[in-house]
């Protein structure tokens, strides 16, 4: 298994499949912008379904998706 400098897992072997943003546009926030979601593929160490995650902006959704990837 590969870890990083903090012991980590490595994102290719934590989540098998990549984590993908998706636009809900019919789910609209206030200004009618549609909203971001993460469709997170379960951990090897869990098993469940993936998860949505919906995040208020596009901007908030690839800042979670980057931590997720990092591992963080």
């Amino acid at each position: 298994m590969l870890r990083d400098s903090h012991g980590r897992h490595s994102a290719s072997e934590r989540y098998p499949a990549p984590i993908r943003l998706h636009l809900l546009p019919d789910a609209p926030d206030a200004s009618g912008e549609p909203r971001a979601a993460l469709l997170v593929p379960p951990s090897h160490t869990l098993t469940r379904r993936p998860a949505l995650r919906v995040f208020a902006t596009v901007a908030a959704a690839i800042a979670a998706k980057r931590l997720l990837e990092a591992g963080q």
